[in-house]
């Protein structure tokens, strides 16, 4: 219930037991050539289990870091709207379009993602990358893929923590082939807050 961003937290225990699990899912379901993360803790910490598994180093990008949150940073989500009505109020009414007060906008979220996102996919074509990033990369590279801009984005849910999207690169471009799965999570499945 707090506005992360930037900070870098641990992982919870549950995060660990998630991590663990997604990366199960993961080394029994896909060949994997190569692993990306933020250079985040957190999810660094969510494909380390997979690189001991296969041996893999994982590659960090702070272009792959969660929404920087500038002054939201930190804060629970429950004083932001107190603090910073007009901008939460965005974020609330038309997320795609909000700004974090001193912090990014999606619009720039969505921009770094695209460009990390293109460049370790031509780097990569033809192998299997894992990318372990966050939840507004996630969202925003999901809108751009699926030709959905940003003033819509309320139709792009975020996905489960630890869950695990498939994309197809193949000639430049990309391809949603399936998003959020999570049934490997089972009874340690957990969400963004509602009303976030």
């Amino acid at each position: 219930k707090t506005f992360t961003g930037h900070k870098n937290s641990p992982l919870s225990e549950l995060g660990f037991k998630q991590a663990e699990l997604t990366c199960d899912y993961i080394y029994q379901n896909y060949k994997v050539d190569a692993i990306y993360s933020s250079d985040l803790l957190r999810t660094v910490d969510t494909v380390k289990p997979l690189s001991q598994k296969t041996g893999i180093e994982i590659i960090t990008d702070k272009n792959l870091r969660e929404m920087y949150g500038g002054k939201w940073e930190g804060m629970l989500f429950s004083e932001i709207p107190e603090k910073y009505p007009e901008d939460f109020k965005v974020w609330k009414e038309t997320v795609g379009l909000a700004r974090c007060t001193g912090g990014e906008s999606y619009e720039e979220v969505q921009k770094r993602a695209i460009d990390c996102i293109n460049i370790i996919a031509s780097k990569n074509e033809g192998k299997t990358v894992v990318v372990s990033t966050h939840g507004a990369i996630i969202r925003a590279f999901e809108c751009a893929v699926r030709g959905i801009p940003l003033v819509r984005m309320d139709e792009v849910p975020y996905v489960f923590n630890a869950s695990v999207s498939e994309i197809n690169y193949l000639n430049g471009r990309f391809e949603v082939i399936k998003t959020n799965i999570s049934e490997h999570l089972a009874d340690v499945l957990t969400a963004m807050p509602k009303g976030i």
